[in-house]
């Protein structure tokens, strides 16, 4: 079976990041977020496509050196294409049943049941669905059992059809798109097909956007509930206490307090501060009596004694002088 992967964008929300990586390769528990997606998929998903537009070189140097265990074909887009068109681009190389993914979303979804779904109902198109609290932010759907009757993207709020959003994963069947512009699935596609062919697939577990710096939090911490914290044993710990899940792995060297959902890339340190509800990419460093909270702290890049950085995105190579305070700023 074939697969598309959407990762196109620039990754502005993430951002000062994304400046010198795609959002594809953005690290997210030590690993590109792309890589989390591909190792859900089962072996009989066995060649995809990953459509990009920013930084395509960087994506498709990244394949050729890594074997993810099975056929990945990087294709350019020269300008951004919408949904439906990153997928038409590869129409003509598409040759039966495909799934779509978006590349900025981590999720639970059991790949093998949503397919059986898909089948049994013998639909044009399935969109999975998660149930959220506040559902304005996304496509919505109104359900008639399995089938959508309707799809609204970004209901004002109370207008909402219901609590089920589109989680950004699609099987589809061949003849779903139509020939013409590139258009967008969510907002031409959906609704012209809501109510005939249109199947959704609601599943439970954990699901968040990691496009976003609260999102990117949130997909931090549900991977670890998930069975991605661990401290490794070659790890230099002293003098540290660990309050909830954290990930530290061989090469770090921390003392302080970490945690709650906590992970530091390879060569980080932490010495007698503070870190919670945050990342610390590769080789960054955080040093005595300082406080990192809600925040990504980019590569090599060094929060000094006393500082306070709050809810903020520290880009690759910054240094935080002594005593300051970065709060819900975009540091580059």
């Amino acid at each position: 079976m074939q697969a598309v992967i959407i990762a196109g964008g620039l990754g502005t929300r993430l951002r000062p990041l994304t400046f010198n990586r795609p959002k594809a390769l953005v690290p997210l528990l030590n690993k590109p977020q792309i890589l989390h997606i591909l190792d859900r998929l089962p072996k009989t998903v066995d060649e995809v496509f990953v459509a990009v537009n920013y930084m395509f070189e960087r994506v498709r140097e990244f394949f050729a050196e890594t074997d993810v265990g099975r056929t990945v074909e990087v294709i350019e887009e020269a300008t951004p294409l919408g949904t439906g068109g990153a997928v038409r681009n590869v129409a003509q190389r598409l040759d039966g049943t495909f799934a779509v993914y978006n590349g900025d979303v981590i999720d639970a979804l059991d790949f093998t049941k949503f397919l059986a779904f898909h089948r049994r109902r013998r639909a044009l198109a399935t969109i999975a669905l998660h149930e959220v609290e506040d559902p304005t932010a996304f496509g919505v759907v109104a359900m008639d059992g399995d089938r959508i009757t309707k799809f609204v993207e970004k209901p004002a709020a109370g207008q909402a059809p219901s609590r089920l959003v589109n989680a950004g994963r699609y099987i589809f069947e061949p003849n779903v798109l139509e020939a013409g512009r590139p258009v967008s699935m969510e907002t031409e596609v959906f609704p012209k097909i809501a109510g005939t062919g249109l199947y959704g697939f609601a599943f439970e577990g954990y699901w968040s956007d990691a496009g976003t710096l609260e999102g990117y939090r949130t997909a931090t911490a549900l991977l670890l509930a998930d069975g991605g914290a661990g401290v490794d044993p070659a790890a230099n710990v002293s003098r540290a206490r660990f309050d909830g899940a954290v990930l530290v792995p061989s090469g770090c060297t921390v003392s302080g307090r970490l945690g709650p959902n906590v992970v530091l890339g390879p060569r980080c340190r932490v010495d007698g501060a503070t870190v919670s509800n945050s990342t610390l990419l590769e080789g960054a460093s955080v040093e005595s009596d300082a406080t990192v909270t809600g925040s990504i702290i980019g590569e090599e890049s060094s929060v000094g004694p006393g500082a306070t950085v709050q809810d903020s995105i520290v880009g690759d190579g910054m240094q935080i002088r002594k005593g300051r305070r970065v709060i819900r700023e975009r540091m580059a």
